[in-house]
């Protein structure tokens, strides 16, 4: 099957540099915009089912990108839980003890690591394969996942089916807010 990740558009914090966690942000104008494009490259495409985190500013990139379809709210798919880590900009989190633990779930100030996003986003996965392989009969049948969620996600997703194993490449990753990276899984 093929999956379809996108970054919701732009948020204040995205130009503040301030990682927003699980606040309820909306999209700024350039995230606006940055959804309509994402809406017209995937114009083209039936999705068999789209899936959004419960946040606010994936809600609201859904409903521009694909306003026709009736999505599926997913809190395995959520950004990443910063516990008492609030208002921190992304350089400083990186620098955090067990920010990018793979064996703790969780840093002492209460945030969600690598280890915890990985094992949500390795349950959601799963669950996707069960429900959607089994359609896939020919190539042409091929199951088409679009997934709005967070780069926290989107990461962890890569890490997944690219099989990255160590914290210092996990940094290496980018996802721009109007980007569309598809995988197969």
């Amino acid at each position: 099957m093929k999956l379809y990740v996108v970054r919701h558009g732009e948020t204040p914090s995205n130009i503040s540099g301030i990682v927003s966690g699980r606040s309820s942000e909306s999209l700024t104008e350039e995230g606006i915009k940055q959804s309509q494009i994402i809406n017209q490259k995937l114009a083209d495409l039936k999705f068999t089912a789209v899936y959004v985190s419960p946040m606010k500013r994936t809600i609201e990139t859904a409903e521009i990108i694909v306003p026709e379809y009736k999505y599926i709210i997913d809190n395995r798919i959520a950004e990443r839980d910063l516990g008492d880590l609030q208002n921190y900009t992304i350089d400083e989190l990186w620098k955090m003890p067990l920010w990018n633990s793979l064996t703790e779930l969780r840093t002492p100030e209460g945030a969600e690591t690598f280890a915890s996003g990985l094992e949500r986003t390795r349950d959601f996965l799963s669950s996707l394969r069960s429900k959607y392989q089994q359609l896939s009969k020919n190539p042409a049948d091929e199951p088409k996942i679009l997934l709005i969620t967070h780069s926290f996600i989107s990461r962890c997703i890569w890490s997944i089916v690219n099989d990255i194993t160590d914290e210092e490449t996990f940094k290496t990753f980018s996802h721009k807010n109007d980007e569309i990276k598809i995988y197969n899984i």
